[in-house]
């Protein structure tokens, strides 16, 4: 007899396959079309087919979190999980993650904002001292061998998971008002065992924004606190849209954590909460950028 998870599983798949073929199908079609219409006819169409895919993809991201809620059941409960806001990512996206993993049975028991200073290429110097200062207040021993920027990634694991005074000490440095690498939104008092760490989505294509020039961001920042992340059985939560985004990164480079892409969207919340289910301090990779294994982890 199909066991009733697998069945879910099966459908949850059916919906992600067809929420991607809308997302690389549209593409051609649309080049099709626009090669037999005149420009006003193709701004009519085009504004058409947007309203039919948005409904579209509306109604199947519908779907996939209500499979996906028959399938997490509570299968989080009793898992106290610090949230990780990284330099670039939407409010909106840290909701629906927090929604997806309380409605799991998750504690949401922190919340932190990792500052331009944690992985802009300019600050690398900065972290490298900053380093030298922390490593000597870590409880954990992959510190000892540890690049300064994975050094600062488990220093903010130490600081949500305890509460003694080389936490303690550890947190006034990383919040340092006059250099900060974090601020704590809300402070888990030490309560914290995994750590979900939320990126920005996919830089907007042909900006004329202007705004300040965007800030260099450094990989070896994002690998050493993949490195923490995975230490914990995290989740980092990401873009893998282009080779030199947060998620395609820590894949290329192997680093030993459970990444999901296609932040910003339903399937994206799921996977973060399915693999936050079955946790691994591996390396896996879900979700449909480049480097996924899977697009939706297989659980238990």
């Amino acid at each position: 007899m199909i066991n009733f998870r697998y069945h879910v599983v099966s459908v949850i798949g059916i919906f992600v396959a067809l929420a991607v073929g809308i997302v690389l199908g549209a593409g051609p079609l649309q080049a099709r079309i626009n090669s037999a219409m005149g420009p006003g006819e193709q701004s009519q169409a085009a504004s058409e087919q947007a309203a039919e895919l948005s409904a579209q993809a509306s109604a199947e991201a519908a779907g996939l979190k209500e499979l996906a809620t028959a399938r997490l059941g509570q299968s989080l409960a009793g898992k106290s999980v610090v949230v990780l806001t990284l330099p670039g990512a939407r409010s909106e996206d840290v909701t629906s993650v927090r929604e997806t993993l309380t409605g799991a049975g998750a504690q949401v028991v922190g919340a932190i904002t990792l500052s331009d200073n944690w992985d802009s290429q300019a600050m690398s110097q900065y972290r490298t001292t900053l380093s030298a200062t922390l490593a000597s207040h870590l409880s954990n021993p992959a510190a000892a061998t540890a690049s300064a920027d994975a050094v600062i990634g488990y220093s903010i694991a130490q600081v949500v998971s305890s509460t003694d005074s080389e936490s303690n000490l550890l947190s006034q440095i990383l919040t340092d008002k006059t250099t900060p690498i974090m601020t704590i939104d809300e402070d888990p008092k030490g309560a914290g065992q995994a750590l979900v760490a939320i990126g920005p989505r996919p830089d907007a294509q042909g900006s004329k924004s202007t705004a300040a020039p965007a800030v260099e961001r450094s990989a070896d920042a994002w690998a050493g606190l993949g490195q923490a992340v995975g230490a914990t059985s995290g989740v980092v939560l990401g873009d893998a849209s282009a080779k030199g985004s947060l998620v395609a990164q820590l894949r290329a480079h192997g680093v030993a954590v459970t990444t999901v892409d296609s932040v910003g969207t339903t399937l994206g919340a799921v996977d973060t909460a399915l693999a936050l289910a079955s946790p691994s301090a591996s390396a896996r990779a879900y979700g449909v950028g480049a480097g996924a294994q899977s697009a939706v982890p297989s659980g238990s």
